[in-house]
């Protein structure tokens, strides 16, 4: 790619993607909020009672995952037998809250274990032979893996060879070829019966506790757990459908009536307020501190923050991830800005990108962000000495997952899912493989509009948003992947008064008016948008502003005319 020019950031199409939800809605319920649940394939009035209540839901059966049977019976041997179990996780939320549940649950049930997290920066991504060493030098004889392992081939025959039986416990895309583990527990298995593949894996990892613990005659007391498990799904971006939903709403009930001292001591230094805790905030606030941990120190400390048992331990370890998130953000605007520079004006088809000064903790933070601005698949690594360490995110209309494993063949080591992935590749193969990546990319995104898209769920008038309205829609929180804020178009609004906002002054700040209400309304990074008198938005609901009403979040906006044009799903 060239060094010189910038690559153009593609204007957004607005796009209603059920234009026949309005004439489907459910009868006698507020419009807006008939047609926006109707868009979401929810049209009658039991559906609707599910969707607001989710706990009414039946829960799923935990043995209906592939080789639950196999691993409690294992599990249940080591505990009797005091053999010294092995909890394996990631260094991101998902791997850190699995290590949580189950280290918490194997407490409870009187078992020996140790835990190990990789350090990022010289084990990486996953369990690896040096990992597998240190635990049978331990006296391991069973090691579970949590958020990893589903890849792990060569890693788990090791561990086999080192008489080590190996459960995993993931959600990871599922290769042709799997490890020989005594159970591999993974919902997107081909073979499996569990009726919900989305799960992340700490929900995968409180269904095998669950288990467990129904085999020895116990019932799993869901309130010492439940908080975790709704933080790990929220910020692995795991759908908010289907018992993920019904996992998160519990949790977040059960932080409303109480905190561990962990979270307490998250929310103190976010600064938010324990009635103000959201999906938005595990999103937003709790997840990249202690995903900081991983990305520049160890995950460890991440670890026993939410295992801490007094305030003032948590407290001391909530401001070491507050500080290391601060270091984060100025790392990752450093990194994003270079690779700006590296993206040049390319028009390639998918991104891919390197530096010796990209750090490596935040290669997916840059690979995301570079996804969501040119709308492009987009690929960034560390290059080190003599091997590279990459981070890939993509867009709805490609696979990166299935993209690098087609040239696998070049790498050192893979994994992930469709949406995100990593890999290790020797210095030799890069510009091989940018080639190959590039043209495979194109094959497969030729002819697809590459422009982002913006999928809304209804177009209204603006002074027609009533509090009956507003309530309803609320009602969809929580918020997040697979269950995304209502998301409106209103057009022909008038714009009272703008002001930038922000420490860079790249925020925009609107009071906008239709008919006889005016809105509070805030576009993040869109303060050099061209604005008019009138502009048609594209907005979702954001938060009470300062005691006068909801706030507007707009996505994105343009003057009203020329109109641009909707488009239709």
């Amino acid at each position: 790619m060239t060094m010189a020019g910038q690559a153009i950031r593609p204007e957004s199409r607005w796009r209603l993607y059920a234009p026949q939800a309005k004439q489907e809605g459910i009868p006698r319920f507020p419009p807006i909020v008939a047609t926006v649940l109707a868009a979401r394939g929810i049209t009658t009035k039991e559906a609707a009672e599910y969707f607001y209540k989710p706990h009414l839901l039946p829960p799923h059966d935990p043995l209906l995952l592939p080789g639950m049977g196999e691993a409690i019976e294992r599990t249940k041997k080591a505990i009797a037998g005091g053999e010294l179990i092995a909890l394996f996780g990631d260094f991101d939320v998902d791997g850190v809250t699995s290590l949580a549940v189950l280290s918490l649950g194997f407490e409870e049930l009187g078992a020996k274990t140790t835990t190990y997290i990789p350090n990022r920066f010289t084990e990486g991504y996953g369990l690896n032979k040096e990992a597998v060493a240190t635990l049978a030098g331990r006296g391991v004889t069973l090691m579970l893996t949590a958020d990893c392992g589903t890849s792990s081939v060569e890693e788990v025959a090791a561990a086999n060879q080192a008489g080590m039986d190996v459960i995993i416990l993931d959600h990871h895309t599922v290769p042709a070829e799997l490890p020989d583990a005594l159970a591999l527990i993974n919902p997107k298995r081909p073979d499996s019966s569990y009726p919900f593949e989305e799960m992340a894996a700490v929900g995968v990892s409180y269904r095998f506790l669950q288990a467990l613990f129904r085999s020895l005659g116990r019932e799993v007391d869901e309130s010492a757990y439940i908080d975790l498990v709704a933080f790990g799904t929220v910020a692995d971006v795991a759908p908010l459908r289907d018992e993920n939903r019904t996992m998160v709403v519990a949790g977040l009930k059960q932080m409303a009536e109480g905190m561990r001292p962990g979270m307490e001591a998250l929310a103190e230094v976010s600064r938010v307020a324990a009635t103000d805790i959201s999906a938005e905030t595990f999103g937003f606030a709790f997840g990249p501190r202690v995903n900081a941990a991983g990305r520049l120190a160890h995950a460890g400390t991440a670890l026993d923050l939410l295992l801490a048992k007094t305030r003032a331990e948590a407290a001391r370890l909530a401001q070491e991830l507050d500080r290391l998130n601060r270091q984060r953000r100025e790392t990752t605007d450093e990194a994003y800005a270079l690779a700006e520079e590296l993206c040049g004006a390319s028009d390639d088809p998918l991104i891919m990108i390197g530096h010796e000064r990209m750090h490596a903790g935040v290669v997916g933070i840059v690979a995301a962000r570079l996804a969501d601005t040119y709308h492009r698949p987009a690929i960034v690594f560390e290059k080190g000495e003599t091997t590279s360490r990459a981070s890939c995110r993509t867009i709805s209309e490609f696979d990166i997952v299935k993209a690098i494993r087609s040239e696998s063949d070049l790498l050192v080591r893979h994994g992930g899912h469709r949406a995100a992935a990593g890999f290790t590749i020797a210095n030799e193969n890069i510009e091989e493989f940018r080639a190959r990546m590039i043209n495979y990319a194109a094959e497969r995104l030729d002819g697809t509009d590459l422009r982002p898209v913006i999928d809304i769920d209804a177009e209204i008038r603006l002074q027609d948003l009533t509090g009956l309205e507003v309530r309803g829609l609320k009602g969809f929180e929580p918020c997040g992947e697979g269950n995304r804020k209502p998301v409106l178009i209103s057009r022909n609004v008038e714009v009272q008064r703008t002001r930038r906002i922000g420490s860079d002054q790249s925020h925009l700040k609107l009071t906008l008016k239709d008919g006889p209400v005016s809105w509070q309304a805030v576009a993040f990074r869109q303060a050099d948008s061209p604005i008019a008198d009138r502009i048609d938005i594209v907005y979702s609901l954001g938060d009470e502003w300062r005691g006068r009403g909801i706030e507007l979040v707009l996505a994105d906006f343009a003057p009203s005319e020329p109109s641009r044009p909707l488009e239709f799903g």
